[in-house]
């Protein structure tokens, strides 16, 4: 079964970053939900948020893919580090040819930082993205350039 437009977004978001040049390595996850391990200063987690197709025109649908990128740092100033981490990643992004051709309009629309201290100083910047991609309604697998 072929995927989404929206899933191979993501998965072409976690090869790029994976193998993008940044301080997280090969610390790059997909929907990571338990505690990143105590010996992992920096890493990279990506999250699917809701998707929105409007029609445009007869034959064809316009779908916003949404995502988060959680950067997770720690170390002296985490908040710091997590926003160079996020600087990293975001260049990787703009930069991907492949993830140009499967859709339009790649946008960073904001940003938010927690921060810990409880057991070691960590933060997490989580950086909100959006595409939009055009598709025929009844096919969501294959964007048209």
């Amino acid at each position: 079964m072929a995927a989404s437009v929206a899933e191979q977004i993501l998965a072409q978001v976690q090869a790029v970053l994976a193998g993008a040049s940044t301080v997280a390595g090969t610390h790059v996850y997909r929907e990571l939900d338990d505690a990143l391990g105590e010996g992992v200063s920096h890493a990279i987690n990506i999250k699917r948020e809701d998707t929105d197709g409007e029609p445009s025109g007869d034959s064809g649908q316009i779908e916003t893919v949404i995502w988060a990128v959680e950067h997770h740092a720690s170390g002296t100033n985490p908040a710091t580090l997590a926003d160079a981490l996020h600087m990293q990643a975001h260049a990787a992004l703009w930069a991907d040819a492949t993830l140009a051709t499967i859709g339009r309009g790649l946008r960073c629309t904001g940003t938010e930082c927690e921060t810990e201290t409880k057991d070691r100083a960590m933060a997490k910047l989580t950086a909100h993205y959006r595409m939009k991609v055009f598709v025929r309604p009844g096919d969501l697998t294959r964007a048209i350039t």
